[in-house]
């Protein structure tokens, strides 16, 4: 049990502090063999009511990404994932598994508000999900996937203005 609670207690150290999760970032970011990466933290959100919450990031060209915190029994957290690179329009999405279920994280920029929302539709066929980013510059958004959903990931996303014409 000493040594379950040792171990647990060093798996979960990050302190619930702005300071803690940019130092612990960085480092999680730089474990070699990785280029010299500077994030900078945006936005720290849960994920609805799971014991998941979402790093937003940006890094020094431009680029976001996100990381996975995990918070433990003791209230601290460990990252245990993060991904960074921008696709279209500078955004991009993730399927993440949580203690709650799979959730369909969506994050990037929306420049100069020209995108109303986005269509997120799984390959599978066996869900849309539509994300209004039109007040977001920035922006980080969650949404359960229905728990019926076999193949979660991968996604297609499609952009619409607010007329909703299709952005290309």
């Amino acid at each position: 049990m000493i040594g379950f609670s040792i171990y647990y207690t060093n798996e979960y150290y990050i302190e619930d502090n702005e300071a803690a999760i940019q130092a612990n970032l960085d480092t999680w970011l730089n474990r070699p063999p990785s280029e010299e990466l500077n994030p900078e933290v945006l936005e720290v959100k849960q994920i609805a009511d799971t014991t998941s919450h979402i790093i937003f990031f940006q890094l020094d060209d431009g680029d976001f990404g996100y990381a996975r915190l995990l918070k433990g029994l003791n209230g601290k957290f460990k990252i245990d994932h993060a991904g960074y690179g921008s696709g279209f329009l500078n955004s991009s999405y993730q399927v993440i598994e949580t203690n709650k279920g799979e959730y369909l994280i969506l994050y990037g920029e929306n420049p100069d508000l020209t995108v109303d929302h986005v269509l997120a539709t799984a390959l599978s066929g066996e869900y849309d999900i539509t994300f209004d980013i039109s007040d977001d510059q920035r922006f980080l958004q969650s949404v359960k996937i229905p728990s019926d959903v076999e193949r979660a990931f991968p996604v297609d996303l499609t952009f619409y203005d607010e007329g909703d014409n299709l952005i290309e």
